[in-house]
């Protein structure tokens, strides 16, 4: 009798521990994609959301960050990556994800806000839009990082309106492109993944880009001069698979959650700070910095940045609740 309670105890023990240990050894990791470099706000920003999940949940959630070279996919291809589930979730640029719906382009309309609580305001008055539009294309709003300022790097400074004409640029987004056609110069859309092809050849002269987004490529190598122009304010959205959300149990998701919401509060709260920080490591790597661009360069990007807003916005036909966003804004 004692033999068999002692086999029944063993028999009870074994039972519970093999119910205990997947759960005490039960790991999620899902993937985060990201094609700029650890240096740049957006990367930056994904890494702390990873430690952040890492320590809410004492290792029990991995984000795996794959940033630029360990990324797969570039371009449009991270869009899809994400949706189909290939990676569970993304860090995608406005210009990329605006290639599948435009509503994405709306914060990087050409100088839709001035400084960076307009940039917010533009933001959190569409973001009831923006995270309905992920909804039906099967994904979840986590969190934005806006971007420096975009400015222009170029082989040759820019002193007029004719320097501008003759650029062979790179734009980031569909919006920017059209811009600097209206101006007259050369613009071709692509991602920072086909630049540095693009810049070896000679058939690129200047980058519309961030000092930030620059600084992370060292640019400077190529383009030894910066033209603040401060054309848009740019966000990169964070992003889960639908599929990939739902898979998560209620407490995960509150820690994805939680730590969205802190990451995206301190990416705003220190994205001014990076500017000075990008232009200080720009100047010592010999760069010519032009923080007062002339009144031609201003006068005829702004003119034709208002031409294409208003082509935008014909074409986009938004409600009147996401067109009141641009006033929020401050455009």
């Amino acid at each position: 009798m004692n033999l068999q309670r002692h086999r029944y105890a063993f028999a009870a023990a074994a039972l519970c521990g093999a119910l205990a240990v997947p759960q005490a050894w039960a790991q999620t990791t899902l993937q985060l994609i990201n094609e700029y470099p650890a240096t740049s706000i957006t990367a930056a920003a994904d890494l702390q959301f990873a430690e952040a999940v890492r320590q809410a949940s004492k290792g029990a959630i991995v984000i795996e960050t794959l940033q630029e070279k360990r990324n797969p996919y570039k371009g449009d291809a991270q869009v899809s990556a994400v949706l189909d589930g290939k990676a569970q979730m993304g860090t995608l640029f406005g210009g990329v994800l605006g290639n599948k719906d435009s509503l994405f382009l709306l914060s990087s309309l050409p100088f839709a806000a001035k400084d960076f609580k307009q940039a917010h305001a533009l933001y959190a008055c569409a973001r009831p839009a923006l995270e309905q539009r992920l909804q039906a294309l099967g994904a979840r709003l986590l969190y934005v990082t806006p971007w420096p300022p975009s400015g222009i790097w170029s082989v040759k400074p820019l002193h007029s309106e004719a320097d501008v004409t003759a650029l062979k640029i790179r734009t980031y987004d569909a919006t920017s492109k059209s811009v600097f056609e209206r101006v007259g110069a050369q613009s071709v859309q692509m991602p920072y993944s086909a630049l540095a092809a693009r810049l070896a050849a000679g058939e690129v002269n200047a980058v519309l880009t961030s000092g930030d987004g620059g600084a992370g490529r060292s640019l400077w190598n190529q383009l030894p001069n910066f033209t603040a122009v401060s054309y848009s304010i740019p966000l990169s959205y964070t992003i889960i698979n639908n599929d990939a959300w739902n898979r998560l149990g209620k407490p995960q998701q509150a820690i994805l959650a939680e730590a969205a919401k802190k990451v995206s509060a301190a990416s705003w709260a220190g994205v001014e700070q990076r500017i000075q920080a990008n232009y200080t490591r720009m100047r010592d790597n010999k760069m010519t910095l032009d923080t007062s661009p002339s009144d031609s360069i201003m006068a005829a990007l702004k003119r034709a940045g208002a031409e294409e807003t208003r082509a935008w916005l014909k074409a986009n036909k938004l409600s009147d609740k996401d067109a009141a966003c641009l006033s929020a804004g401050g455009a």
